[in-house]
């Protein structure tokens, strides 16, 4: 008895603990056959789980021929949990009677099948049991494997129960998804401009709340941006943030004035909205000559780096949407030079910590470090700098738009295209950056710029090293200018490969796929094509050079 219960009290832990459900069945069955010293044990799955095998003692095969259609036409699953058949229900079926003969087991074999039941009075499954004697198995051992086999049903509740959980988050998260797709606006294109940005919400199982962000080319070519935070978190702070980016869109497409923008998105949203609050920061960016506008309403200030890393903060006044008097005091011009930043953020960046003028001289801090960074990884480098070991509370939001501009007109001579064949070895990869750069002296480019298009160079002969066949000779790398970019070209003899349309992090597990990240980073542009059975992969960096 003394080990009846020990069992008992093993299967608590091995069976409702962390696992997968095949080990658990493995557990179930051995113990089973351990506890009442049968011949064999097995669980048989039904209905749902009726791939589901697991045995101790016999064949598998002859467990799913012969006794599974058996088992499964005298369990019933309108018969209630703990439903047990015994040596003489079971031989009532003639695949049974089959079963023990091809078992080598004599016709009056003890037998006895414990249904595994679920709270809703269905069969996971059954566990069965047979030993060549008569009459083997006792009024315990059948109560003993009935509680196994109700710990058992438990297990596959659970197992259910995370299973629709699991299916119901991945619905949540489809919508959630389709939700940040329809309210972000597509990716643009604009003249003389590098944008970026990155969001995180301030609830990680609600990755959608009040901050947003709208860009959009007018029709006489200025860039619009605005972001907005709205008091309040979750799917109805991105609805109200949803209508004011939509009222500040089309008002600036009305041909509103800006001083009046703030205002007139007061009126326009808190009709609707009675309860609205919410704090925005518009700009307004030329691409002739870098003029930027700036009209706020309550938000921080924005943050301007120049192109040396020297970072400052450019305060909008204005009375947030939602207050009396709600609408901008002043607009505040200013103008970029080539590669000056334009930084808009929301308050989640700054109110992370519990000190509000140290949020802001932390983020100062930070724009001016990572002043070189490509637009993009910026935005993301802020909200993650700005978070790093804070409390988030709100949810954080980052937008940044860099000048991009071809640096001024140079009277050096032209100059002819760069073409090394090298052969594929890693050891090749350092001499044909050596080359490239001494090509490069003769080109108008910043030191920065440089660096960065020798990188992707770099990366971009070791991928082509790695896919190359071996043959020596077989990888070429070109590189020319055309206009105010900078194309880097290498060629190899492999398979090819195919490029993601989106720019996502690399796994770090991964042996591969960090090296094309890093390209697509820093470039404006990168293909792969396939000419008489060769990869070329190109990558394009644009005003770079004088146009």
């Amino acid at each position: 008895m003394r080990s009846h219960v020990e069992v008992l009290a093993r299967a608590a832990r091995a069976v409702h603990g962390t696992g997968e459900i095949a080990d658990k069945l493995q557990w179930v069955t051995e113990e089973a056959r351990a506890l009442t010293q049968a011949a064999f044990a097995a669980f048989v799955g039904l209905g749902a789980r009726v791939d589901m095998i697991s045995v101790s003692g016999a064949p598998v095969g002859e467990i799913d021929r012969f006794a599974r259609p058996a088992l499964a036409r005298m369990v019933r699953p309108d018969a209630g949990r703990g439903l047990i058949l015994r040596s003489d229900d079971l031989a009532l079926d003639r695949r049974h009677r089959r079963f023990l003969q091809r078992m080598e087991l004599p016709a009056d074999a003890s037998c006895f099948a414990v249904a595994v039941m679920g709270a809703n009075a269905t069969a996971h499954g059954t566990l069965l049991l047979v030993h060549p004697d008569t009459k083997f198995f006792g009024a315990i051992d059948e109560a003993a494997t009935a509680a196994l086999a109700d710990h058992l049903g438990v297990a596959f509740d659970n197992l259910e129960t995370m299973e629709r959980l699991a299916e119901l988050q991945a619905v949540q998260r489809e919508i959630v998804h389709q939700l940040q797709e329809a309210v972000q606006p597509p990716a643009v294109v604009a003249e003389a401009a590098e944008l970026g940005v990155h969001y995180v919400s301030a609830d990680p199982s609600s990755p959608t709340g009040g901050d947003l962000y709208d860009w959009l080319v007018l029709p006489d070519g200025d860039l619009h941006l605005a972001i907005v935070d709205v008091m309040g978190k979750g799917v109805g702070a991105t609805k109200e943030a949803v209508s004011v980016c939509h009222a500040l869109r089309l008002l600036t497409l009305d041909g509103c004035p800006m001083e009046d923008l703030v205002a007139r998105a007061d009126t326009l949203t808190t009709a609707q909205s009675p309860d609205l609050v919410a704090t925005v920061m518009v700009a307004r960016y030329r691409p002739a000559d870098g003029h930027v506008r700036l009209a706020g309403g309550g938000h921080p200030p924005a943050l301007v780096v120049t192109g040396d890393g020297e970072a400052h903060q450019v305060a909008a006044p204005g009375i947030p949407i939602g207050y009396p008097g709600a609408g901008t005091t002043r607009v505040v011009e200013l103008t970029l030079d080539r590669s000056d930043t334009l930084i808009l953020y929301t308050d989640g960046l700054i109110e992370a910590g519990k000190d509000i003028l140290l949020g802001l001289e932390r983020i100062t801090r930070a724009a001016a470090e990572t002043a070189q960074y490509p637009a993009p990884h910026l935005a993301r480098a802020l909200v993650e700098r700005s978070l790093s070991g804070a409390m988030r509370r709100d949810d954080s939001l980052a937008l940044v738009l860099r000048r991009r501009i071809p640096p001024g007109t140079d009277s050096s001579p032209a100059l002819g295209a760069f073409e090394y064949r090298f052969s594929p070895s890693l050891a090749t990869v350092p001499l044909a950056r050596h080359l490239l750069g001494d090509w490069m002296e003769h080109l108008a480019l910043d030191d920065a710029e440089r660096a960065d298009l020798l990188l992707v160079a770099s990366e971009l002969c070791s991928n082509a090293v790695r896919h190359a066949s071996g043959t020596p000779g077989a990888l070429t790398m070109r590189a020319w200018a055309d206009g105010d970019a900078l194309v880097v070209e290498v060629e190899d003899d492999g398979p090819g490969m195919e490029l993601s349309h989106r720019l996502e992090d690399p796994d770090l597990e991964a042996e591969t796929g960090r090296g094309i990240y890093v390209v697509r980073a820093l470039t404006d542009d990168l293909t792969v094509r396939r000419v008489d059975e060769r990869t070329v992969v190109r990558a394009v960096r644009r005003a770079v050079l004088p146009g």
